[in-house]
């Protein structure tokens, strides 16, 4: 059984020599007709690598003839299906500018804004292709309202808005995390005034509700009085735009405290008034 298996393998090993050498040659072969040929007919076969390189290496040759525009739709295409989507963007937004009176414009455009959503990265990296990608799309639904395409770059710009909207919301939440309630604040406010149709609008006007109240734990004893009236404001506030929300009983609980907070600061005001006109 080994020895059979290392026969497949040497067998295997001569046919990717040969296949290799085979795709060199042609690479390499000073007639055009015959790459483009080939490279035509691994595009057809799905071995976009080597469809790829051959139509690259043709531009020059197919320049200014009708084939050119074909071989660099196919060329981006490669690209797509070999899920390098950031050079697949960059071509179909080449081929817009290259070809601009091809009926494939719209498709590319669309496609470019696609592969930008798809290398879109995970939500607590960078958001530059993601941000990219809403300009693309929208800019294509504006060129091209009716395009059967239209729908669905409207789904995709919603579906980079979320992640933009989730990576504000990770922001907001390390700064609760850590402590830093005024920043904190800040940003869950800032995710309300970004996302005001968010389905988590509550829960962001409750983090602001909850930074308020914690800021005002840790403040300072003279500051402490009227960052806690803050903190019982906004919870005024939240009752009153979300009444139906899970969050309530959680606000009513935090308006408690801080009314007692303050309460209990003006007592100890009141005693050290009545301390000091005694003496």
């Amino acid at each position: 059984m080994k020895r059979i298996i290392q026969l497949s393998l040497v067998a295997l090993f001569f046919v990717l020599s040969s296949c290799a050498s085979k795709y060199s040659k042609i690479l390499s072969s000073k007639d055009n007709e015959y790459k483009y040929k080939m490279a035509e007919q691994y595009y057809k076969d799905k071995k976009y690598n080597h469809a790829s390189e051959l139509f690259q290496s043709l531009f020059p040759y197919l320049k200014g003839t009708p084939r050119h525009e074909e071989a660099f739709y196919k060329f981006a295409y490669s690209a797509f299906y070999l899920k390098d989507y950031e050079s697949a963007s960059l071509a179909f937004s080449t081929f817009t500018e290259n070809f601009p009176n091809s009926s494939s414009v719209p498709e590319a455009f669309y496609m470019q804004g696609y592969c930008l959503y798809l290398n879109s990265p995970k939500v607590e990296l960078d958001q530059s292709s993601t941000l990219h990608a809403i300009s693309v799309l929208q800019s294509f639904i504006n060129a091209y309202p009716k395009s059967p395409k239209a729908e669905e770059a409207k789904a995709l710009i919603v579906k980079c808005n979320q992640k933009l909207e989730e990576k504000e919301y990770l922001a907001a939440k390390l700064y609760y995390d850590l402590g830093d309630f005024k920043s904190s604040h800040l940003y869950f406010d800032l995710l309300l005034s970004d996302y005001p149709n968010s389905s988590k609008s509550d829960l962001y006007m409750f983090k602001t509700v909850q930074s308020s109240y914690e800021y005002a734990k840790v403040s300072v004893p003279y500051l402490q009085e009227d960052r806690y009236k803050q903190a019982v404001d906004e919870c005024g506030d939240f009752v009153a735009q979300y009444n139906n929300s899970k969050y309530v009983p959680s606000v009513q609980e935090i308006k408690k405290h801080s009314e007692e907070a303050i309460n209990k600061i003006k007592n100890i005001i009141n005693e050290q008034t009545k301390k000091a006109s005694k003496s």
